[in-house]
């Protein structure tokens, strides 16, 4: 616990005599600033990514690739082009949703590791409401009834975590991550049964009907509506934790659940209705994934969106507009990866080390930012 937590202790008699008339006591203290500054958290990331761009860039060099002409071909993939540029949001549209996912349920301090299962649950219940419906009602009718079913599944798979949590005291961490393993299991279960293409020899799902498809927002290029929906859901999101009653008593079991329970904040209710808030969100993320640009589920339907979406709220400091920044140029990165893979030879998997460098870079910047070392004064 930090110094800010609570109140610092008394100075102790003896240790004054033994001291004299020494001005400094105590030892170095690490301890939370009460305030912290925009500019000092704008600087920090800043400085983080400086940083995390030159250990990149040595990573680079190393695998005998020109650094300046990977980074050029790098922005190229993710924005150099009309059409690179709306692929970049193609692909930050899942993230945005995963992002917000990860940073509603961070913020209240409860750890939902389970975007990635909970994104599955949500695109299998988009496909199981197709099933249900058919394709005899007009899109209209169909593509909602889809989001909403992914919304509940996408919930009810968070629940189980939530229930275990409340109810068994069982860590949301552990049964969140077990919880990723088993929605995948069950896909592989019914994509090799009852939901297998009948003229397929490959595990997915027949193609849905043109009903389903969500409406393209260009002429050309794959960006669908759910880009539209996922900024909605981001403006909401903002809109709950910063200006409802639920928003205030979610941030403040975050802040301390202590200070909260003496408020007269039932921990317990918050924490189901935020792992069953997140989960819905990380389902519209599998429900727009599937109806905006695959229209048939397979077990590759995410690549690995749920767990990038967890970086992407803690670089984005669990901040909703800072969510839709950092996750379009996440998308840039995976854009633009095939670019410097095919201009400088560097492995597209190294895209993957640049952005954990970024994370590991901004969390020990957030820490510099919030925190400072300090050695207390005394006025003996």
């Amino acid at each position: 616990m930090t110094a800010v937590d609570t109140p610092p202790e008394a100075p102790d008699a003896d240790a004054d005599d033994e001291n004299g008339d020494e001005k400094t006591g105590g030892r170095w203290r690490i301890e939370r600033r009460l305030e912290t500054s925009w500019y000092l958290e704008v600087g920090g990331v800043v400085l983080a990514m400086v940083a995390a761009i030159l250990t990149s860039s040595i990573l680079i060099s190393a695998a005998g690739s020109d650094v300046l002409e990977s980074f050029r071909a790098l922005y190229r993939g993710g924005f150099g082009t009309r059409d690179a540029f709306v692929e970049t949001l193609v692909q930050a549209t899942p993230l945005i949703f995963t992002g917000l996912a990860a940073a509603f349920a961070f913020r209240a301090k409860i750890w939902n590791i389970g975007g990635e299962g909970q994104l599955y649950a949500g695109a299998m219940g988009a496909y199981w409401a197709s099933r249900i419906l058919g394709d005899s009602l007009p899109s209209i009718v169909l593509i909602p009834a889809c989001f909403v079913l992914a919304m509940l599944m996408g919930a009810g798979w968070a629940g189980i975590a939530a229930v275990l949590r409340t109810r068994f005291g069982v860590n949301e961490i552990i049964t969140t991550v077990m919880l990723n393993f088993i929605v995948l299991n069950v896909l592989s279960f019914l994509l090799n049964g009852v939901w297998q293409d009948p003229a397929s020899f490959y595990a997915q799902t027949d193609r849905m009907s043109d009903a389903y498809q969500l409406p393209q927002l260009l002429s050309s290029g794959r960006l669908h509506l759910g880009f539209l929906i996922a900024l909605a859901t981001a403006a909401l999101v903002w809109f709950v934790l910063a200006r409802t009653s639920f928003g205030y008593e979610v941030r403040s079991i975050g802040a301390n659940p202590r200070v909260a329970a003496y408020g007269g904040i039932v921990s317990n209710k918050i924490i189901i209705a935020t792992l069953l808030i997140s989960g819905a969100i990380a389902g519209l993320a599998g429900a727009s994934e599937l109806l905006g640009t695959q229209l048939r589920l397979q077990p590759g339907i995410s690549s690995d969106f749920g767990f990038t979406g967890i970086i992407i709220a803690l670089v984005a400091r669990l901040r909703p507009a800072g969510v839709i920044v950092v996750a379009i140029a996440a998308g840039a990165l995976r854009n633009g990866a095939t670019t410097m893979q095919i201009t400088t030879g560097v492995p597209a998997a190294l895209v993957d080390v640049i952005t954990g460098l970024a994370l590991v870079f901004v969390l020990l910047a957030a820490v510099m930012v919030n925190y400072r070392i300090r050695r207390p004064q005394t006025d003996g």
